[in-house]
């Protein structure tokens, strides 16, 4: 059996990224016209699992067993907006290991209609969810880019994900 030099693992923690994440759902105030409803609901994180001192570990958005989830359920226009944190650190405050979101981590999904939106988490995505859509599910993928000195240990990080949702144009 070969011996593996230069290889020490880093363990992200499961579910580090949703389960912590602020959800905030707001309605824009009509005049006269019914309030736009969409709950949001969680589904899972953003799991980078084991990674290795030196190697990138790219997550992607079609990634059904790593990429965070979130559902969105019921009609209206939606803005969606995260606050992506520059890396994952271990404990309290230890090293940055350094996470990257490019131009298509983000993915908006309608299962009724089985089409997607392919956006940048980094920038707001807006869009309508039709009444008879079945509601959307947002995914969210990206990098994790531990340095060949990394050390090792568990790593975490939260996201703010902000959903606002406005009156359906009549």
């Amino acid at each position: 059996m070969a011996k593996r030099t230069g290889y020490r693992p880093l363990r992200t923690r499961p579910g580090a990224w949703l389960a912590s994440a602020l959800l905030a759902v707001a309605a824009a105030p009509g005049q006269g016209r019914a309030q736009a409803a969409v709950s949001v609901l969680p589904v899972q994180g953003l799991r980078f699992g084991t990674l290795a001192t030196g190697i990138p570990t790219v997550v992607s958005p079609l990634d059904g067993a790593h990429r965070a989830s979130i559902e969105l359920l019921g009609a209206g226009q939606v803005s969606v907006t995260f606050e992506l944190p520059p890396g994952l650190t271990a404990g309290g405050g230890g090293p940055l290991l350094p996470l990257r979101f490019g131009g298509t981590d983000g993915r908006v999904t309608f299962p009724r209609s089985g089409s997607m939106l392919i956006f940048d988490p980094a920038a707001p995505v807006s869009f309508t969810i039709p009444p008879d859509a079945g509601g959307a599910t947002v995914w969210l993928g990206g990098s994790a880019e531990p340095g060949p000195r990394q050390a090792p240990g568990a790593y975490s990080a939260s996201i703010t994900v902000n959903v606002v949702v406005a009156n359906p144009a009549t």
